[in-house]
């Protein structure tokens, strides 16, 4: 495999990783109304902060990964969003559970356009390699529901924001030993 394939191979599982774990709240809400005492309705509203820190965050991040590093920018949204993740699992009250949500879209906001850059840069057949990008979100939106559901089914709603956020941070290593420091070309 060459690095270039590597590299877009981390970019994809970014890329499901950024949508999946933005939807892993809509899902788990269900599960947390008796832990904070709070109906649905004053719950699912906790969400907002982390959507508009998904967009806002944006435009800082492009920027850092022209003038800093891609590479780099990449390996802070793997572990970001898995540390911000996994703590959100770990919240005692609403406050606490908003600022998770905020700071996970703070992280999300990275990969749009750092990684579609090293997409773009690092890929022969442009329109297709989108394309596929594309399936690799889309796939993260499919499976939100579903993994998040069965994981609080199964073990409760924390788990699902701590095994997913392990689960990040664990690809972020890998990706930290995979892709070398010079895999950050325009």
């Amino acid at each position: 495999m060459t690095a270039s394939r590597r590299i877009i191979g981390f970019i994809n599982v970014g890329h499901m990783i950024d949508h999946m774990f933005m939807l892993i709240f809509p899902t788990a809400v269900l599960s947390m109304q008796s832990t904070f005492a709070k109906p649905y309705s004053e719950l699912i509203a906790l969400a907002l902060g982390g959507f508009i820190a998904f967009g806002a965050g944006s435009f800082p991040a492009g920027w850092l990964g022209d003038r800093w590093s891609r590479r780099n920018m990449m390996a802070i949204f793997f572990f970001g969003i898995g540390v911000a993740t996994f703590a959100t699992g770990l919240t005692q009250t609403t406050w606490q559970l908003a600022t998770g949500l905020a700071v996970i879209g703070l992280f999300a906001s990275i990969y749009h356009p750092v990684g579609t850059a090293m997409l773009v840069s690092h890929a022969e057949r442009v329109g297709r390699e989108i394309g596929v990008n594309g399936v690799w979100g889309n796939l993260g939106v499919a499976f939100a529901a579903l993994v998040t559901g069965g994981i609080s089914q199964w073990l409760g709603w924390r788990y699902a924001f701590i095994l997913l956020g392990a689960g990040a941070v664990i690809v972020g290593a890998l990706y930290l030993v995979l892709v070398p420091a010079e895999a950050n070309q325009t």
